[in-house]
């Protein structure tokens, strides 16, 4: 039965850990991905976090019943601007510093855009750009062996550094530490113009057969490595035949049962933490979900 979870500023902003944590109560006691400034705003800057402070923040949101299962630390460890990627990569290891205090060792990140605001750019799968993030990785892979914590990446079709199956295998193959895990977005990192079938065509909506060989492909070469799921939907768009990914779970094509059950048959256990949600049928998608 898989565990749900959910992405804590879906939910919106919040004044404090313990009004976040009562809103997660009100559904029932769970576990977060928690990026702090996003769903706190008032919240202290990254600059200014000790473990004292955190550590209050987390014994706030446990009062409620509610754990940290994910750091979010989503930062751009490409940036094109050198001091602006230095600030970047400090603050992913302030995150790591601390998770003994947040009460979870994973910190998780995208692998970032040649673009400064994070969008599209021609440029970010340049073998240069590559090599920036293979950098960057190496630096924040020191820190979380320093602090006892774990990175953890994950990939995004098309936008950004590490956007294929097989670019995220070539990384994971680089560097073996046991201290790199990954998060698995299905949705994102399914081809912007949809899963191709056996003749390379894709489907409005893809067959199963499809479906299940993408979602092996990445089971089969980093599944040991999964830390958490990404649980979202999609459609491809009618008009342009591009995907539409950021849609509540459930309400788009991707087959979440077979993947529950794809996961179950390997014995992988890992937290699923919604995205993109609607707090209104949250509650019912949850106790959908794991129902497979």
């Amino acid at each position: 039965m898989p565990r749900i979870g959910y992405r804590a500023h879906d939910f919106g902003s919040f004044d404090s850990a313990s009004a976040l944590g009562e809103r997660i109560e009100s559904i029932r006691p769970s576990f977060i991905q928690l990026a702090l400034k996003k769903v706190i705003p008032s919240s202290r800057p990254w600059q200014e976090w000790d473990e004292e402070y955190i550590s209050g923040i987390a014994s706030d949101l446990r009062s409620h019943g509610v754990e940290v299962a994910m750091i979010g630390c989503y930062i751009n460890p490409i940036h094109p601007d050198k001091e602006a990627r230095e600030k970047e990569i400090r603050r992913f290891e302030t995150s790591l510093s601390l998770a003994s205090a947040f009460g979870c060792p994973y910190v998780g990140t995208e692998t970032g855009t040649f673009a400064p605001d994070g969008g599209f750019h021609i440029e970010t799968s340049d073998p240069g750009n590559l090599q920036i993030f293979r950098d960057s990785l190496s630096r924040m892979l020191e820190a979380a062996e320093k602090y006892d914590a774990y990175v953890a990446i994950e990939a995004v079709a098309r936008n950004h550094t590490i956007s294929t199956v097989e670019r995220m295998a070539d990384i994971l193959a680089s560097f073996p530490s046991e201290r790199l895990k990954t998060i698995f977005d299905p949705v994102n990192l399914i081809p912007y113009t949809g899963i191709p079938e056996k003749d390379g065509v894709a489907l409005r909506i893809p067959s199963e057969e499809a479906e299940h060989r993408f979602v092996t492909k990445v089971l089969d070469l980093y599944g040991d490595r999964l830390v958490a799921i990404h649980c979202k939907d999609y459609y491809l768009d009618p008009a342009t035949g591009l995907k539409v990914g950021d849609i509540p779970a459930l309400t788009g094509v991707f087959r979440w049962k077979a993947f529950a059950e794809e996961l179950r048959r390997r014995n992988i256990d890992v937290p699923w933490l919604l995205e993109n949600h609607n707090p209104a049928t949250v509650r019912e998608t949850a106790e959908t979900l794991e129902k497979y």
